[in-house]
């Protein structure tokens, strides 16, 4: 075999996923280093399933396609060390076949060799003894071998042979791998996956058979100092840093640093003690995708150790959340009641649109609008209960519905009344969804519902609703203002002034007059000046 294309290296990323999950096991009781907690193989499945979900069943053009979405999966599911020095051996080796030739030995000799360099680059402090040995061994086979043999097969074998013989060399390298007489977990895992490779391009599977138990299986058990407590894993989106940067702010914080960044996300591990430093770097780097934390003290003794803050969102509809929102974090959105004679038999998508379709039929009822119910609430507690351990439940402002109150009294029917919390919002559609954004993004980083709870009330004065009306009759119809006050706006709004109105302290307030050829122009000054300091000092800030 002289080349690979797309649909080959497919099939090597799948075997390879399929190779490791046989044998994780294998890997995780010879997990000694960087600490015995023996999930050295579970942490590469979970890598290679995030590139198999990402690739399985799919058609691709070409090479840079596939490595594109074969990589966003590696890092979007890297776990522990060795999950993250793969992502990092990825992130070298798939950019390098990145075109639309054929893939020939050439090619692949310098994609292995910068895999090994990225993966080398991702960790803080290489050591010799490790999985880069294994990775070094079979970039420099490819490297020598290219010259005089041109088959892809052939070649992998001897790299195999060579990456097999380095594996059995860590044994000698590190103290902690003579005393327990195993070799390293994560070199084991990359041999694994070249075997794999090997496989898939030979058309063969391994058999399903007792394996001969090697002496680098068989774990004398010895007391090991963990120099530090904690694991943190965490996948940072609109990254900040560089990976320099990123390194320099954490380097002193822990060990077994690993950090991979491709385009603008990065993906971090750590050892530390110092568990709040570490996520407060990780919180300024960007926004926060996952954030894994595990106590490695309990994990080594088989103790539960993920910490894991598992809160559900409920929320009402007039947020207007987007459907893949809703359906991403698992949010229960309870509907408001809205009430108009005929309004099923009325066309259109919404209520806005069916109101307009009324005005056209000359229909003169106004849609009558009332809080969710107390049922309503009480049976989206009880769903997000069966999921998770606590409820977090978001309202529009108490003081314009009876949402708050709704959901209040649906928490006193709850016989675990204690694990939802109600929060009042004092705003409400585009303004309330922030706060449902932002709990999102509070969870994911780990807060518990306490901590939640006080960082929403800090955003109260951050968040602001402004409202502007191409036509106030639905305003004057609805009995929201007078007939005058109609009057009165569609003079002004001749003169290219538009009024605008706002939601402070949970009440509607007018909120001045601003001059604009229309409501966008209108609506963006206002927003523009509102956020100049913010923007001045470099920050961002959240529209919707």
């Amino acid at each position: 075999m002289e080349f690979l294309t797309q649909k080959e290296l497919q099939k090597m990323m799948l075997r390879s996923y399929e190779k490791i999950e046989q044998n994780k096991e294998e890997i995780n009781k010879i997990n000694v280093f960087p600490v015995p907690d023996q999930d050295t193989g579970s942490n590469l499945a979970k890598t290679l399933m995030g590139i198999k979900e990402t690739i399985e069943g799919k058609e691709f053009k070409d090479l840079t396609e596939i490595s594109n979405v074969a990589l966003d999966g590696a890092l979007n599911a890297a776990q522990g060390n060795a999950g993250v020095i793969y992502t990092g051996f990825l992130a070298g080796f798939l950019p390098a076949l990145c075109n639309k030739n054929p893939i020939d030995c050439q090619k692949l000799a310098k994609a292995f060799r910068e895999g090994a360099k990225r993966a080398k680059n991702s960790i803080q402090n290489p050591k010799e003894g490790t999985i880069l040995d294994v990775i070094e061994a079979t970039a420099e086979t490819f490297e020598k071998r290219i010259e005089e043999e041109k088959d892809i097969l052939k070649i992998l074998k001897e790299a195999i042979e060579k990456a097999n013989e380095a594996l059995l060399a860590t044994r000698e390298k590190m103290e902690v791998f003579k005393k327990a007489n195993v070799v390293d977990a994560g070199g084991l895992g990359f041999l694994m996956i070249l075997e794999g490779y090997l496989e898939a391009l030979e058309g063969k599977k391994e058999k399903e058979e007792k394996k001969e138990e090697k002496p680098s299986e068989r774990i004398r058990r010895f007391i090991q100092t963990i120099s530090t407590r904690y694991e943190v894993v965490s996948l940072i989106s609109d990254s900040k840093f560089t990976e320099a940067e990123l390194r320099e702010k954490l380097k002193n914080l822990g060990n077994s640093l690993d950090i991979v960044q491709i385009g603008g996300k990065t993906k971090i591990h750590i050892h530390t003690d110092f568990l709040d430093e570490v996520k407060d770097v990780i919180r300024q780097s960007g926004k926060i995708e996952t954030l894994r934390v595990e106590d490695l003290a309990k994990e080594v003794v088989g103790e539960k150790s993920l910490r894991q803050v598992s809160i559900g969102i409920v929320t009402d509809d007039v947020t207007g959340l987007l459907p893949k929102i809703v359906e991403r974090y698992q949010i229960e959105v309870v509907p408001t009641i809205v009430e108009m004679s005929g309004l099923e038999k009325i066309p259109g998508e919404n209520i806005y649109r069916k109101m307009r379709e009324a005005e056209k039929l000359g229909i003169k009822t106004f849609p009558k609008t009332s809080q969710a119910t107390p049922k309503s609430y009480f049976e989206a507690f009880q769903r997000q209960l069966q999921k998770f351990d606590k409820v977090l439940c978001i309202t529009v402002t108490s003081k314009l519905s009876g949402c708050y109150n709704s959901a209040q009294q649906a928490k006193e029917m709850l016989e675990e009344s204690h694990k939802v919390f109600i929060f009042d919002s004092l705003q409400a559609v585009g303004a309330e969804a922030l706060f449902v954004l932002r709990a999102i993004e509070l969870i994911q980083e780990q807060r518990e519902i306490e901590e939640v709870l006080e960082e929403l009330k800090r955003f109260y004065p951050k968040v602001h609703l402004y409202a502007l009306f191409k036509d106030p009759k639905w305003l004057e119809a609805g009995g929201r203002i007078t007939k005058k006050q109609a009057n009165w706006i569609r003079r002004i709004q001749k003169l290219r002034l538009h009024p605008l109105i706002t939601v402070k302290k949970g009440v509607v307030q007018k909120d001045g007059i601003i001059f604009a050829k229309d409501m966008a122009e209108a609506l963006f000054k206002k927003i523009k000046k509102e956020s100049e300091n913010i923007r001045k000092k470099g920050g961002k800030i959240r529209v919707i």
